[in-house]
């Protein structure tokens, strides 16, 4: 990593709280900080931020104000994205290092912008860190039931899309071939799990010419599916 000499424009401290979980639903979980009455805060706009956590140091982009595009609340939020990351953290205190203004807070007609944003702010803090995008890194694109890998686009049939999805949001969950079928096909199981062992093994097969040898849905022998985020 190329080392940065720039010396943050804000720091705030507080405690990561439970938010609405709409960063982790368009697969962004965010840590949302709840800081002390009173606090100053920076002008609203989404930052280059590093974050200390336990005394280790990782990097993300902040968002301070509403979130004109997901809802209609106009109250403002501190929300962190922090790079490569999904462990739970609610409760911990963390401290986070503002260092450069990439935009500001705007409303996007379709996610799908949205989304093409969020992904823009990650590459221009990574290269305000002179850090390298994770080539392993996977983007969903919910409009048109796509994902990327290496720069190309995988398109997944609607139930693949789904089911793809419903992992990814949720990384530190296992979830049972049950619930997955569940979720997706919205019926009682009724010894249908077939279905669900046939739609991992057709996501598996379209993603792994992009996949250099990854897995990013993980079996939990005798229990069922998560998402490889590791």
């Amino acid at each position: 990593m190329k080392e940065n000499t720039n010396a943050p424009i804000y720091t705030l401290t507080g405690i990561v709280i439970h938010g609405r979980g709409i960063g982790k639903h368009v697969g962004t979980p965010t840590a949302n900080m709840e800081i002390a009455k009173n606090t100053f805060l920076p002008n609203t706009g989404v930052y280059v931020a590093d974050i200390l956590l336990s005394d280790k140091r990782y990097y993300g982009v902040t968002h301070i104000g509403a979130r004109p595009t997901l809802d209609n609340d106009d109250s403002v939020s501190i929300e962190t994205h922090i790079f490569d990351f999904d462990k739970d953290i609610y409760g911990s205190t963390i401290t986070v290092n503002l260092y450069k203004k990439l935009r500001e807070v705007r409303k996007f007609n379709e996610l799908s912008l949205l989304l093409a944003q969020i992904a823009n702010d990650r590459t221009m803090a990574l290269k305000f860190w002179g850090l390298k995008q994770a080539s392993h890194t996977l983007h969903i694109d919910v409009n048109r039931h796509c994902v990327i890998l290496e720069q190309k686009e995988v398109y997944l049939s609607t139930n693949e899309f789904e089911v793809l999805y419903l992992l990814q949001q949720s990384p530190q969950t296992t979830f049972t071939k049950e619930q997955i079928y569940e979720k997706i096909w919205h019926e009682p199981t009724n010894n249908h799990l077939h279905a669900v062992e046939n739609t991992i093994f057709q996501i598996r097969k379209r993603l792994k010419p992009y996949c250099k040898g990854r897995e990013y849905i993980k079996t939990v022998i005798g229990y069922g599916y998560k998402f490889n985020s590791g």
